[in-house]
């Protein structure tokens, strides 16, 4: 059967992810998925690309607050629910949002652990960031969290299998960070989709996701190597970059959960 098999939303970008039975989808992706964001002095933010320690950052939600952890320090905890508080300019790429800076507090206890200063910068429902794209249909608006790019980032099952076989050291789905693993499918076969329907919750397949030095940090560890990208490279390469995975926007509100039925609606 085709159907949903892992949901993991990321609540501080690049930092550790946690997998759900089911979640929320929103119109700037899963209810909590990177609605907070580490940045530098200059407003910035920071990811694994050079910041792998990031990754070490272990989240859990504690009804209506946020638990973080890291090695060697003691936890952090904060209200999920915050409003108002400073101001703060930030940068994801091209995009300026201006965001909300959680606490002095948090500041002091991220800044410790990467031994370099940080603010941490929450987006609730009043900070915007709209995701104007000509691929996406023009009678409804988009919007995206502190994501790279796009809302929802969908892979394949059969597709990371594929990978591992051409690799000498398998490893796991958490190196692309994805939103939502499908299983049931043939390897590759997301590449065709155009619009697809998860339970009762439809999306529209933008486009590939193209991959980045991230992959080739072990989530565990935080070490890292040349793979997957090198592999990836020989046989998923379009347009000078990497492919793997793909891009969603969410065209209806509702949840997902896992073991729902995925039905592809239209294809290329």
């Amino acid at each position: 059967m085709n159907s949903l098999k892992q949901i993991t939303i990321y609540p501080i970008k690049s930092c550790a992810g946690i997998d759900l039975k089911q979640a929320e989808v929103e119109n700037r992706g899963f209810h909590l998925d990177r609605r907070w964001m580490l940045v530098d002095e200059s407003g910035a933010f920071l990811s694994q690309r050079k910041t792998p320690a990031l990754g070490q950052f272990k989240i859990r939600v504690l009804k209506d607050q946020l638990q973080v952890t890291y090695p060697g320090s003691n936890p952090l905890v904060f209200e999920i629910d915050q409003t108002g508080g400073d101001k703060l300019e930030t940068r994801i790429w091209k995009d300026t949002v201006i965001s909300n800076r959680v606490s002095q507090a948090a500041d002091e206890w991220f800044s410790n652990c990467l031994d370099t200063q940080v603010q941490l910068v929450h987006m609730d429902q009043n900070v915007q960031r709209p995701l104007q794209k000509d691929s996406l249909p023009s009678e409804k608006s988009f919007e995206v969290s502190f994501a790279d790019g796009y809302p929802y980032l969908l892979t394949n099952q059969a597709s990371l299998d594929d990978l591992n076989t051409r690799l000498v050291s398998p490893i796991g789905m958490d190196r692309f960070r994805t939103n939502m693993m499908v299983d049931g499918f043939p390897a590759f076969a997301e590449d065709k989709w155009k619009n697809i329907r998860i339970g009762r919750v439809e999306f529209m397949v933008v486009k590939p996701c193209a991959r980045c030095q991230v992959t080739t940090i072990d989530q565990k560890t935080g070490k890292s190597s040349k793979e997957p990208l090198k592999t990836l490279a020989t046989y998923r390469k379009q347009g000078g970059q990497v492919m793997f995975g793909m891009n969603l926007v969410a065209l209806n509100s509702g949840r997902v959960e896992l073991g729902d039925p995925v039905t592809i609606l239209d294809t290329k």
